[in-house]
């Protein structure tokens, strides 16, 4: 977790929206290549579908705490990469800013149809 002053001001550069830099704090949650499990046949590395996991949590936690979290994937990675040292296999995923959240209107999302996402057999 970030929460010092000039650590949060470069994260704030990878991702410079001016709502990001209301949180207090940013969980940096990163996949670790070297680590992570590879499907026996193919070698297929599962590191995304872990961070997907952790990250999942963190937020159900999070909103039962009474706190705010949202995900921001669209970030530059060599950025927070070069702010916290990272070694080449550790791959910075998710920047989950994270506090208490603001009164605020949100706008309607366009979404797409379920039955243009999910398909099951024989139906």
């Amino acid at each position: 977790m970030v929460n010092e002053a000039e650590k949060l001001k470069e994260l704030h550069e990878a991702y410079p929206r001016e709502w990001f830099r209301k949180a207090p704090q940013v969980i940096v949650i990163c996949g670790d290549h070297e680590t992570a499990w590879k499907r026996g046949n193919d070698g297929k590395d599962h590191t995304d579908i872990d961070v997907a996991i952790a990250t999942d949590h963190i937020t159900l936690r999070a909103a039962e705490l009474g706190l705010g979290t949202c995900w921001v994937c669209n970030f530059e990675p060599s950025k927070v990469v070069k702010a916290l040292s990272l070694p080449g296999h550790i791959e910075p995923a998710v920047l989950l800013p994270i506090g208490r959240p603001e009164e605020a209107e949100i706008p309607p999302k366009k979404r797409k149809p379920l039955t243009d996402l999910v398909r099951f057999n024989g139906y």
